[in-house]
């Protein structure tokens, strides 16, 4: 009889290489050579991005099988992951997990724990023993945490990504891939993709730095639009495979509205307050402000490599009410929001003061000091403080959000541009 079988894998890419999105594309395709049925579309789900055991971007991978024969399933997980997984390679603890059935609730609170909270392995094998899924391990298996979280994560929102992966030959090579192409193809297909290009820095943004199987990823909102920007890249080595996953990438769901007070280490947060005091640089040019929401005070950080936001946070004047977000590290100076996104509120109104026309010679006229008053140069008339002429600071700052460039945003961040994009989502896998 035929099966409904959820199966995730977690860490089995390695720092020289390897990728786990590769480990199941290829177990995929060995499935179905074995007569199992790919259902819907297998799911690239990014965990805790916090999380200090992570390799790169923390994604798991999960996808739904129907067909018989649960064993078989179980020797070609394990088959394909003694393969391709980086066994040798120190901090790589792969980790699979095989579910008849569908996932419940207890793996869907799994789920949002494990992006939003550090989870142990023993924890997770307590929830695999609980819900009667069937668990491989390799070494300490630290992957099971995410395999378990994938096939329980809630996709209410989603967007998707295309991965075309590399033939083994061409791995640790120079991707040949037509930047012009990628160019035009950002330009025909925004915002129904994103993150294609960053005109900041002026590179392309769909390809890997690392040796890794990945050729590019191209993310998008419908798995259409994704599969259109791909036909529109130009690349000059053969491609050796292509999987449409969907993906929690650029939803925010690892963002939590906290206060300050509630704040701890390793958690990603959205917090309101007020500015207080000036914004300031510190020698590597990064850029630092404090927020206050009543609870307490916190710490923004603004680095470098987030250019235009870090001109945007300069900005900032005490009494600017902001919503921060981004992730929350324990400091030196005490808990800091590594900042992704600034939703400036309400600009304050700032005015400077300037001594006063006189009144009888049409002159500026002299401070006499703190709480003094003025005095006319010409004429000798004096004035009090009261007298002072205010005007109104042009500050250069309005209300909006605004946020880091695709270099340096993370991988589930939300860009603005998804505020407009319109989603189309389609009933049946792509994988060719």
């Amino acid at each position: 009889m035929a099966v409904v079988l959820w199966i995730g894998v977690d860490d089995t890419d390695w720092a020289g290489g390897g990728c786990t999105t590769y480990v199941g594309a290829i177990l995929i395709r060995r499935l179905s050579r074995l007569g199992f049925r790919l259902v819907g579309f297998p799911r690239l789900v990014r965990l805790n991005p916090n999380c200090p055991f992570k390799t790169r971007g923390n994604a798991a991978v999960a996808f739904r099988v129907v067909g018989g024969g649960v064993e078989a399933a179980v020797d070609a997980v394990r088959g394909v992951v003694e393969e391709l997984a980086g066994m040798e390679s120190e901090g790589t603890e792969p980790g699979a997990v095989l579910l008849e059935g569908e996932p419940d609730e207890v793996l869907r609170r799994f789920y949002w724990r494990a992006l939003h909270e550090i989870i142990s392995i023993d924890e997770g094998l307590r929830v695999a023993e609980k819900v009667g899924a069937r668990v491989l391990r390799w070494k300490k298996g630290r992957g099971v945490i995410g395999a378990l979280a994938a096939i329980g994560a809630d996709l209410s929102s989603k967007t998707y990504e295309l991965i075309a992966h590399r033939r083994p030959e061409y791995w640790g090579t120079v991707r040949q891939i037509d930047e012009e192409s990628v160019y035009r193809m950002d330009e025909a297909t925004r915002p129904l993709t994103f993150d294609n290009v960053d005109y900041e820095t002026g590179e392309i943004r769909i390809a890997p730095h690392t040796p890794c199987p990945v050729l590019f990823g191209i993310r998008g909102v419908s798995p259409e639009a994704v599969v259109r920007a791909f036909r529109m890249v130009e690349v000059r080595e053969p491609v050796a495979m292509v999987t449409v996953f969907e993906t929690n990438q650029g939803t925010d769901a690892h963002i939590l509205p906290m206060r300050v007070s509630m704040l701890r280490d390793g958690v990603s947060a959205m917090v309101e307050g007020t500015v207080v005091g000036k914004p300031r640089y510190d020698a590597g040019g990064h850029l630092f402000f404090k927020i206050s929401d009543g609870t307490g005070t916190l710490t923004c950080a603004v680095y470098e490599p987030t250019r235009s936001l870090r001109h945007v946070a300069s900005k900032l004047m005490p009494g600017d009410e902001v919503t921060v977000y981004g992730a929350v590290k324990l400091k030196p100076q005490g808990l800091t929001l590594n900042v992704e996104k600034i939703h400036v509120r309400r600009v304050a109104e700032i005015y400077m003061g300037r001594p006063p026309t006189c009144p009888r010679c049409g002159v500026r006229m002299k401070s006499l000091g703190s709480f003094q008053g003025y005095k006319c140069r010409r004429c000798g008339l004096r004035k009090g403080v009261e007298a002072v002429e205010l005007r109104r600071v042009e500050r250069g700052l309005r209300p909006g959000v605004y946020e880091v460039p695709p270099s340096a945003r993370r991988h589930l961040s939300k860009p603005l541009i998804l505020e407009d994009a319109r989603r189309r989502p389609q009933a049946s896998s792509v994988c060719f």
